[in-house]
């Protein structure tokens, strides 16, 4: 159940969304984290920049944040993506692109949708379910994610979107998430493929995630502690 008080009104890409992920691990970047043995150099450096943010309160992006034609292309089209979501599951109320933030973690996420299902009847929290778009702008990407079925074909085929979806259904606390992909080109009866997430069929995998995340955390604060020494 997502707790009421998780939901910011930061708004995607907006100034008050970048201030407040500044030192907090996302779930576009939480895949490095689940090398095959453990953190890895992806991880190290990744943990580096937000223990850097931390220290200094500025947001200083890395090369994966800039913007080339394919990003342009997949900002474009994930509006269209997230309607066609909305329409083929007949929803009534979808939450996007909110930034989710649990107080006193470091973690944060961005789902391009968030299916609210109904209020909890302590009022504080809601039943929801996440979902995370992609809109490859070349052929060939599309395809390959097209040809999945499963969550299982999502780690096989491009790890780093199963991890995410995962922890955007970990920072919702959501049972069920989606990865949906879409092509706007493509014929009407093939440019969009959804596959559900179901928290109880990966319990495994959740296990690894939060193991570590909480490896990811333990080394920050360490090397944080480092900059006290006098």
């Amino acid at each position: 159940m997502l707790k009421i008080e998780s939901i910011t009104n930061a708004s995607i890409y907006s100034d008050a969304w970048q201030m407040q992920r500044r030192g907090k691990f996302t779930s576009s970047k939480i895949h490095c984290f689940m090398g095959e043995k453990g953190l890895g150099n992806g991880a190290y450096t990744y943990i580096d920049q937000k223990l850097g943010e931390e220290m200094t309160g500025h947001v200083v992006s890395d090369e994966d944040d800039i913007e080339d034609e394919n990003t342009a292309w997949g900002l474009q089209y994930e509006p269209e993506a997230v309607k066609e979501f909305h329409i083929r599951n007949k929803i009534e109320f979808l939450v996007t692109q909110k930034l989710i933030h649990a107080p006193g973690t470091r973690f944060s996420s961005t789902p391009d949708g968030i299916w609210v299902h109904g209020l909890a009847t302590n009022q504080k929290e809601y039943n929801v379910s996440t979902l995370e778009v992609k809109c490859p702008r070349k052929f060939h990407r599309f395809n390959k994610l097209y040809r999945c079925n499963t969550p299982d074909d999502i780690l096989k085929t491009e790890s780093k979107y199963f991890w995410q979806v995962l922890d955007q259904m970990e920072n919702c606390d959501s049972a069920v998430g989606y990865f949906a992909v879409y092509h706007p080109l493509y014929p009407p009866t093939c440019n969009y493929k959804q596959i559900q997430f179901k928290k109880i069929e990966l319990w495994d995998e959740f296990k690894k995630l939060k193991k570590r995340k909480n490896e990811a955390v333990e080394l920050l604060l360490k090397w944080k502690s480092e900059f006290m020494v006098v």
